[in-house]
């Protein structure tokens, strides 16, 4: 590929990116209004429902297939059990915590994605990047604020979310050659489906819903669905040290609409903890020797 067709390419990436993070911070909006008249597992479920629909019909028309042999594969398996895990314990981060705090701990994913691949996949990490790893994850302490008044112990549950969809994060790059876009996009939103049945019992059974309810959830598929299908077009091609970065968009979108529409309050600490996040995982871009990704590695 010549350097004008990269740039194109690149730009592609970059703009299914930050449409992407756009989608992700309206959909955790509407959650987060939702959850003030409709248990979570009731969200989940629908929201669900709602992305099957959707990319099953995509798939139809695309002519994709949803079932494929790579899906009784171990890794996808495991893929799908970390979306609904995620699922549920960043729905509830965002709805038991501030919508600001659970959206800056998230931006940590990419960080954990590399510390995993150290700790459990024996990947070489450079002085430099456990530098990074370590910087990171102080900008999550100091965003959750541990032993100050303002600490939410419902913010821990980011931080799980955080490891499962690192977890998530590898797995998608090594199938991303095998499996559609549309596929793997059907399946997490069955994970979310999944985790809302699961839930039913902690917090609470389904209940009749509401005009106003119906448009919102139609809002929340909707921005769903093209997000998740638009970040991993976005992660599919291009240069991923220039289209990563800007998958922290998400948080200018949430830090706005925390403000503006859940008159959040954002202190400094905060904010200074979530730029250590983000300038972390932009340098972890940067740095050279970036991590081989062992799992694809594994199954060839």
């Amino acid at each position: 590929m010549n350097s004008q067709a990269a740039r194109k390419e690149n730009l592609r990436c970059i703009i299914y990116m930050v449409i992407a993070m756009a989608g992700f911070a309206i959909e955790d909006a509407v959650i987060k209004q939702l959850s003030l008249s409709m248990p979570i597992s009731e969200i989940l479920v629908l929201i669900g429902s709602g992305g099957l629909f959707t990319f099953s019909l995509m798939a139809k028309i695309r002519r994709a297939p949803l079932l494929t042999p790579n899906l009784k594969k171990p890794w996808f398996v495991v893929r799908t059990l970390s979306e609904l895990v995620a699922a549920i314990c960043f729905v509830s981060a965002i709805v038991f915590a501030s919508l600001s705090t659970s959206s800056a701990i998230i931006q940590a994913t990419p960080l954990a994605v590399v510390l995993g691949g150290a700790l459990f996949l024996k990947q070489r990490v450079s002085k430099g990047r456990w530098i990074l790893i370590l910087a990171g994850f102080l900008g999550v302490l100091m965003v959750i604020q541990p032993g100050l008044n303002s600490f939410d112990p419902s913010a821990l549950l980011a931080v799980v979310a955080v490891f499962f969809l690192a977890l998530r994060d590898t797995i998608t790059r090594a199938l991303s050659v095998s499996i559609p876009a549309i596929t793997i996009s059907f399946w997490a939103f069955f994970a979310s489906f999944l985790a809302g049945l699961v839930t039913i019992p902690f917090f609470g059974p389904l209940q009749p819903l509401n005009f106003d309810q119906l448009v919102l959830l139609f809002g929340a598929t909707l921005a769903g669905s093209g997000a998740y299908l638009a970040v991993v077009l976005a992660t599919r091609a291009g240069d991923i040290a220039v289209v990563a970065p800007f998958r922290y968009s998400r948080l200018v979108f949430a830090l706005g609409i925390s403000v503006l529409i859940f008159n959040e309050s954002v202190n400094t600490t905060m904010l200074l903890g979530s730029a250590m996040i983000v300038a972390s995982g932009i340098m972890m871009l940067i740095l050279p020797d970036r991590p081989m990704n062992l799992i694809a590695k594994n199954q060839s």
